[in-house]
């Protein structure tokens, strides 16, 4: 008995310690929202109101203080995240994980991030650009928050110290950031595979090159005349913020209910927590704007002031091509180009790993690029294989770009921003209160021999597709106050002024469609109205398919399920069960039709590519595919043979794993969002959700996900905000929602305060009213210490 006393009072004494120490860590690590800190560096003090929702409103002298503010939030709140960001970019995953992550680091430094990154830095330096000063001071901002407090909650458990920021760092998160966006290391090995592997009916029949019959981003300016899986790997495991589609439209003042430009943005990137943006209002003696921000990055490439607004999505231009290259016999360091053997060159990568010894690491490259085959063993395709990348090969302008965003005074101005950008390939939305509206694709274009093979392999041999040459910025797509009244961007194929329509990796029209049919009918636009679009989850390509699928099964026995499927108005909606039994239906047919002739292995990657969006409707709508017929039977399979089929497995499948009811399945109970952390898998805490939601693959509100055959599936990208910028009030009617919380700090009461809100559909005001502000409860001062 008195072992058992004792043994209750020690574990007692561990459960108070336990909750001591989470208290300990609670007090110490919450940030500070009031009060004053001393803080080395500012030149006067700077006066930070954090209204609802934690937004921090900097009110600063000199934009060096300013500055200076934003890097120490930042740090204050997203400090992990901005590290983690640092390291992918660095291609130093290892530092931070230990031995798990070498071959992560040995991928990201074959593809030159680290490297270029580094160089960029350096000629940034060189060149001595004005903003030099405010980046430095945010630079600064973070070291001084580093230095003064206390490090977060995953250092703590990682057993971590915090280096010091420097400018090279910011040049690393860019740098990642437009690796995210390239399709092409997961789309062109699967697709040259496919070509060796099927005679060409199979991939005409996908229609990857271009998009025909769909509607284009139609480009106007009246100035001129007409004119690989490892990598998602990477992203799946670390849980950062993966860059990938988004929507957005600019309407003019004649198409809006108080006769002002009205400016809607969601761009569509990888659900994560923390989520990928920090909003923050900034206030000097020079300028003011209110921005969306990369945690580690001083200027935002989402912002507004009273002047003019810019948003973006992703161009999915063809920024990447691979190469095949011929190596000598008897020399492996010697390949074949333009009729000369030439030498393979190589660089050595010291790759640093916590807790063991450093590990020496090559890279060889060839002409065309880095070989990327010597760390793709496991990839289909065994040749040499080398790889071009336009943000590599060109020198990098983003910061000196997106600083011009902030600074621009006029149309003109931004266009000139827009020009400098060279990677990854953006649309840049814009609208101002002069009522002008306009679309840049931004990013170098390749001019190629033939656009129509850049999606599977070249030869390198012969050199005669080698990437040497770009169009002029002004033969880019755009579109400025066009006459239709709109400009908008969904990430579909984009016309250009000269009729060429270059290399992508687009996605569906679906998206593209429903914003034009419901803006071209749309009149005396309203805010409510912007909301409800951004918020639209009807599905364009069900809705172009599903008559076919229908008619398919006209004659099933259970007709009250019949009649309930064809009174669907292809709306995504989460508590409807119309869309769980439909999106199981049309994927089982696309893998019955498809994996038997793609196979096992590449069927996963084949899926997360997007092609397999892109062809869905244009296989379901064409009966003489030769994918309808399943190879590994005698019989020659039909259309009809294969949704009947899928239809069957389809409700057997959905019966097994949630009843026989059918009426009582729900969207929202498969389709669930979970805001993952990076150490979420073991403290599963940090995570945020699971939330039920509304939306799917390629309607407005796009909440993307791979299908699975699991019972539930696992969204993973979705807007990573929903912003509406109205210049007839752009101080008090302006509105936005995260998808979790500003703070990436566990302890923060802006942690996951707006999860719930997203997930319902809701908005808050992005406030730029300063007596309102001011008000707030919650006020820093920030002081210099010397």
């Amino acid at each position: 008995m008195k072992i058992i006393k004792i043994l209750g009072a020690l574990l007692l004494l561990v459960i108070i310690g336990i909750v001591s120490y989470f208290f300990y860590l609670k007090s110490s690590l919450t940030p500070s929202y009031n009060g004053e800190i001393n803080v080395p560096g500012f030149k006067g003090e700077v006066e930070v109101y954090f209204t609802d929702h934690g937004i921090p409103h900097i009110y600063a002298n000199s934009e060096i203080d300013a500055y200076s503010a934003l890097g120490y939030i930042h740090a204050m709140e997203r400090l992990w995240q901005m590290d983690l960001l640092r390291h992918v970019g660095g291609g130093k995953l290892s530092e931070l994980f230990g031995p798990d992550m070498i071959e992560n680091d040995k991928f990201l430094r074959t593809m030159g991030l680290n490297t270029y990154a580094k160089e960029s830095a350096k000629i940034y330096l060189k060149r001595n650009h004005e903003s030099l000063p405010l980046v430095q001071a945010y630079i600064d901002g973070v070291n001084s928050f580093i230095d003064n407090n206390p490090k977060p909650l995953e250092y703590v458990i990682l057993g971590l110290e915090v280096k010091p920021f420097e400018i090279q760092n910011v040049f690393e998160t860019l740098t990642y950031m437009a690796f995210s966006f390239s399709n092409a290391h997961i789309t062109d090995p699967v697709l040259t595979e496919l070509a060796q592997k099927l005679d060409s009916a199979y991939l005409d029949d996908l229609n990857i090159y271009h998009y025909k019959n769909e509607s284009t981003l139609r480009s106007f300016d009246d100035r001129y005349s007409l004119q690989s899986e490892k990598a998602m790997s990477i992203v799946d495991k670390l849980s950062t913020s993966e860059f990938i589609g988004s929507n957005s439209w600019v309407l003019s003042p004649e198409m809006t209910e108080n006769g002002k430009v009205i400016l809607a943005n969601d761009p569509h990137i990888g659900f994560a927590q923390p989520s990928v943006w920090y909003e923050s209002h900034l206030n000097s003696s020079i300028s003011e704007y209110y921005g969306y921000h990369i945690p580690g990055a001083p200027f935002p490439l989402l912002m507004h002031s009273e002047k003019h607004a810019t948003g973006i999505t992703m161009f999915e231009n063809d920024d990447m091509d691979f190469f095949m290259e011929e190596i000598h016999p008897e020399d492996s360091m010697t390949y074949m180009h333009e009729g000369e053997w030439k030498s393979i060159q190589s660089r050595e990568e010291i790759i640093e790993i916590k807790g063991e010894k450093s590990v020496l690491f090559s890279v060889r490259s060839t002409i065309h690029g880095p070989i990327v085959s010597d760390i793709l063993k496991d990839e289909p395709l065994e040749d040499i294989v080398s790889m071009h990348w336009v943000t590599t090969n060109h020198p990098s302008y983003m910061l000196e770009s997106i600083y011009g965003f902030i600074k621009a005074e006029s149309m003109e101005d931004l266009e000139k921003a827009c020009s400098t950008i060279h990677g990854p390939g953006l649309n840049i939305m814009y609208g101002d209160s002069s009522g002008n509206v306009a679309w840049w694709a931004t990013g170098k274009l390749i001019k190629r021999r033939d656009e129509q093979t850049s999606k599977t392999f070249y030869d390198g041999s012969k050199g005669l597709n080698d990437p040497d040459s770009i169009y002029s910025f002004n033969k880019n797509p755009h579109a400025i106050n066009p006459p239709w009244g709109y400009v908008h961007s969904a990430n579909n194929q984009p016309d250009t002024v000269d009729g060429v329509l270059y290399s992508g990796y687009y996605l569906p029209d679906d998206r593209g469609e429903r914003i034009t049919d419901i803006l071209n009918e749309a009149q005396n636009v309203s805010v409510d109205h912007m909301k409800s679009m951004l918020l639209d989850d009807k599905s364009m390509m069900h809705e172009a398919t599903k008559g076919i699928m229908l008619q398919a099964i006209k004659d099933t026995e259970n007709g009250d399920l019949l009649r309930a499927l064809i009174q669907w108005d292809s709306k995504f909606d989460r508590n409807d069960f119309r869309p769980l039994i439909f999106q199981k239906w049309l994927n089982e047919i696309l893998k019955v039709a498809q994996k038997d002739e793609i196979g096992d292995e590449m069927w996963q990657m084949y899926k997360r590519s997007h092609t397999y969006k892109v062809s869905a409707e244009h296989l379901i709508k064409n009966s003489n595919s030769k994918w309808w017929d399943d190879i590994e039977t005698e019989e020659t399979e039909s259309r009809t043979d294969i949704i009947q089929k899928s239809f069957k497995s389809t409700i057997e499948d959905l019966t097994n794993q949630w009843g026989g009811d059918y009426t009582k399945w729900k969207w929202g109970d498969a389709h669930q969002l979970t805001h993952k952390h990076a150490l979420g898998d073991v403290l599963s805490f940090l995570n945020v959700g699971d939330f039920p939601v509304s939306g799917g693959n390629e309607v407005l509100n796009n909440m993307g996900y791979t299908y699975e055959e699991s019972q539930n599936q696992t969204i993973r990208f979705g807007p990573s905000t929903r912003r509406i910028v109205d210049f007839s009030d752009v101080r008090n009617n302006s509105w936005s929602i995260l998808p979790t919380g500003q703070s990436g700090n566990y302890f923060s009461p802006y942690y996951d305060d707006q999860a719930q809100m997203f997930a319902n559909g809701e908005f808050r005001k992005m406030l730029m009213n300063h007596e309102f502000i001011k008000q707030s409860e919650n006020k820093l001062v920030l002081k210099s210490k010397d």
